[in-house]
C-alpha cells in the first residue's frame, strides 16, 4: 500500500491516548470516600476504609492493566508510518473494548468476597473482558503487520516477529485465567490476575524495532 494512501499517524494518536487517559480516571472514581455521618471516630473511620479494601485492589488491577495495554499499544503506533481506514476502525472498537474496562472493574469490585458464586461472577467477566482487550489488541497489531501493510521500512525483522509473537500469547494466557476462574475460585483467580500482571509489566528484552535497520 503507498504511504500516499495512509492517514497520518497524529490525529489517531491524540484520540487515543486521550480515551486511555479518560479511561484510567473513571476508575478512581468508584472509590467512595466514607461518609463522615457514618464515621463519628478515628476507630470507625479507619474501620470504613478497610472496608474499601476491594475497591483499592481493583482499581489498581484495573488502572495497571489499562497502563499496559496502553505502554503495548504505544510502542506499536510507533512501528507505524501510518493507518488506514479499516485500521482506524479496527481502533475505534479496541477503545471501545478499552472504555468498558472501568465497568468491568467497579462490578470487580462491588462483589469481591460475596457470597452464593456472585463473586466468581465479577472475576469472571471482568477476566473475560480482558481476553477480549488483548484480542483486539492482537487483531490491530496482526492488520498493521500483515505484509507490511501499515509498517516503516527498514524495521528490525527479528525484532517485529518477535513482538508480533509475544502478542499472540496474551490471549493464550487470558484463556487459562479465565478457564480458572471459571473452574475454581475467584480468589485463585485473582491471585492470578495480579501475577499475569507483573509479568505483562516486564520490559521486553527484544530490541527496538522502530530504530533497528536490516543489515
Amino acid at each position: 500500500m503507498s504511504s500516499k494512501s495512509l492517514t497520518d499517524l497524529i490525529g489517531w494518536e491524540a484520540f487515543l491516548h486521550g480515551v486511555f487517559a479518560i479511561a484510567v480516571t473513571l476508575l478512581v472514581l468508584d472509590i467512595r470516600v466514607p461518609a463522615a455521618e457514618s464515621t463519628p471516630n478515628a476507630t470507625a473511620l479507619i474501620k470504613a476504609l478497610e472496608d474499601g479494601a476491594p475497591r483499592y485492589v481493583a482499581y489498581i488491577l484495573g488502572f495497571m492493566y489499562i497502563g499496559t495495554y496502553w505502554i503495548a499499544t504505544n510502542r506499536t503506533l510507533r512501528l507505524l508510518r501510518g493507518v488506514d481506514h479499516w485500521f482506524l476502525v479496527l481502533g475505534l472498537i479496541y477503545l471501545m473494548v478499552i472504555s468498558a474496562v472501568p465497568f468491568v472493574t467497579s462490578l470487580l469490585a462491588e462483589y469481591i468476597g460475596m457470597d452464593q458464586g456472585r463473586d466468581q461472577v465479577g472475576i469472571v467477566i471482568f477476566t473475560g473482558w480482558m481476553l477480549v482487550v488483548s484480542i483486539m489488541a492482537n487483531v490491530t497489531l496482526q492488520y498493521a503487520s500483515r505484509g507490511g501493510r501499515l509498517l516503516k521500512h527498514g524495521l528490525d525483522q527479528k525484532a517485529l516477529r518477535a513482538w508480533i509473537r509475544l502478542g499472540a500469547v496474551g490471549p493464550l494466557i487470558w484463556i487459562v485465567a479465565l478457564a480458572v476462574a471459571v473452574l475454581l475460585s475467584a480468589m485463585i483467580t485473582l491471585v492470578l490476575d495480579a501475577l499475569i500482571l507483573l509479568l505483562f509489566l516486564q520490559e521486553v528484552p527484544i530490541g527496538d524495532g522502530e530504530t533497528s535497520r536490516v543489515q
